[in-house]
């Protein structure tokens, strides 16, 4: 599949499908620790503060420190080959977590999980940004993390599926490994389709043809994103990373709360979380994009940015208003409608990077993204929530001060940092820094 002539067609298309396909994949394993926290618990002796740090902040890390380079890597190499050696990584990294020992084991593997996450997205959106005219990018990156975000979300529903299909059963048969625990053989089933799906685009995908300018680019370009001219995009990075704080933060811990404050099963709460934010954070993921950019065909040049700041402004009160809901029901509707507006804006990062950074900068300014998406939204969302009860005195397991918390303080901070980088950013688009 080359790009030129056949950029936007259906097999490009494919790609981005097959692409996204991986990123569900991806998601899936990264998310189904938040439907195994009561099991790892008792398994392993340990606190929420404690595996929030293991689903949260020890992924993240390592996420972000060799997503640059990758980066880096993405802009030089073969594309969908690096794909191909990140997903036996993740996957084999995913298996082996359904046998750990310790927790410290199971920090160690799920370090191996981030490390070969990393490649995924900046190989993607580079190739997403060959395969399609301008006029095509926002759309086709906006389908590509949309069906990330059906991942994120089909991990709670197939780990609520397993669950309840599981019930009380001590233990699974599992052909040539033997009886294993309802939470390994989790670990077991989401890591098999990795592989398959990298395979499938190393022999269906041709890597497409880089731009002239961004195959003769020389490597002193690497970190040419520090330079001042770059500065309000990396502003609007640290106001989206922020925003999503709120989506990590209250979405690792909202199959817990339903659980322990509703009196739901674990199983139930995965799937109908699950559930709702496929229906709110995915439709608000394929819906904002297009209101930011009708909004800026309708004359207002920074129509991005401000849709971010309306976004996670929104966002914040929805999710302290959870805090405050009479009934399971209410809780339910109030952090749907958080989703659909914080999940929504969060994409509007990655259609900036489509917007405002040449070929040869896109791979390295995805990994920057994400980077600041992982230190700050995976590494602190999910373990400010259970910290803020204990910070305030609450009783042990009481997780809705965390809400309030979480939402006061980064829902201003993210909007304002939008708002601040307003000007920049169309100063950058009028001084012909777009392609």
């Amino acid at each position: 599949m080359e790009s030129g002539s056949q950029r936007g067609t259906a097999g490009a298309w494919y790609a981005v499908v097959l692409m996204g396909m991986l990123y569900i994949v991806a998601f899936v394993d990264r998310v189904i620790l938040a439907l195994l926290i009561q099991p790892l618990r008792a398994e392993f002796a340990i606190s929420d503060t404690q595996i929030s740090l293991l689903i949260g902040f020890t992924f993240a890390l390592f996420y972000a420190l060799v997503g640059l380079p990758i980066g880096r890597l993405a802009d030089r190499i073969n594309r969908h080959r690096l794909i191909l050696a990140s997903t036996v990584v993740w996957a084999a990294c995913t298996f082996g977590s359904g046998f750990a020992t310790s927790f410290w084991m199971l920090c160690l593997l799920r370090i191996g999980v981030a490390v070969g996450e990393a490649a995924l997205s900046p190989s993607a959106i580079s190739m997403i940004g060959d395969l399609f005219p301008p006029a095509r990018r926002g759309a086709a990156t906006s389908l590509y993390m949309s069906l990330g975000a059906l991942g994120a979300t089909g991990g709670y529903i197939l780990g609520g599926l397993m669950v309840g299909a599981i019930g009380q059963a001590e233990s699974v048969a599992v052909p040539l490994i033997g009886a294993v625990k309802p939470w390994q053989f989790t670990f077991i089933l989401v890591s098999l389709p990795a592989v398959a799906l990298g395979l499938l685009l190393l022999f269906t995908v041709r890597e497409p043809a880089r731009p002239a300018a961004a195959a003769e680019a020389p490597p002193s370009r690497a970190l040419a994103w520090a330079a001042p001219m770059w500065r309000p995009l990396i502003i609007l990075f640290f106001a989206g990373s922020i925003g999503q704080t709120m989506v990590h933060g209250a979405g690792t811990w909202a199959p817990t709360l339903l659980v322990r404050d509703y009196g739901w099963t674990i199983g139930a709460a995965g799937v109908r979380v699950g559930l709702i934010t496929m229906v709110c954070g995915v439709g608000g993921m394929m819906l904002w994009p297009i209101f930011a950019d009708r909004w800026a065909r309708g004359g207002r040049a920074d129509a991005l940015p401000l849709t971010l700041a309306i976004g996670v402004g929104g966002g914040a009160a929805l999710i302290a208003a959870c805090a405050f809901a009479p009934g399971a029901l209410a809780f339910q509707i109030l952090y749907g409608g958080a989703m659909f507006m914080l999940m929504g804006t969060g994409v509007l990062l990655m259609v900036a990077i489509q917007a405002f950074a040449p070929s040869s900068m896109r791979g390295e300014l995805m990994a920057l993204c994400l980077l600041l998406t992982g230190l700050i939204a995976l590494g602190v969302g999910p373990t400010l929530v259970p910290l803020a009860g204990e910070w305030i005195g609450a009783a042990d397991g009481e997780l809705k001060p965390g809400y309030v918390a979480i939402a006061l303080l980064t829902g201003p901070l993210a909007a304002g940092l939008a708002l601040w980088c307003r000007r920049g950013l169309v100063g950058l688009a009028r001084a012909g820094d777009t392609l």
